[in-house]
């Protein structure tokens, strides 16, 4: 599993940062504007994509050793309700 996070930056673009090719010292820089995410975020971020990993990969070795169903998560999104 190699987990990514699409992130939108406040100047309106949106990319994406590759758990694999990553480094905890070195927080995602938006392309655009340039802004650099805040430390304490990242290590959250990276924290949840490597649980999303490890949850993926217990799904599968379950399925293989136990035949549970193979029901994997590629992507969590989250949506802000606008009144």
């Amino acid at each position: 599993m190699h987990p990514k996070a699409t992130i939108s930056c406040s100047c309106g673009c949106m990319f994406q940062s590759d758990f694999q090719k990553s480094s905890a010292e070195n927080p995602p820089c938006c392309p655009q504007c340039k802004a650099v995410m805040d430390m304490e975020s990242w290590k959250n971020l990276r924290t949840t994509m490597a649980e999303l990993a490890d949850f993926n990969y217990h799904i599968m070795k379950w399925h293989s050793e136990r035949n549970e169903p193979k029901m994997l998560v590629p992507a969590i999104t989250v949506t802000t309700l606008e009144d």
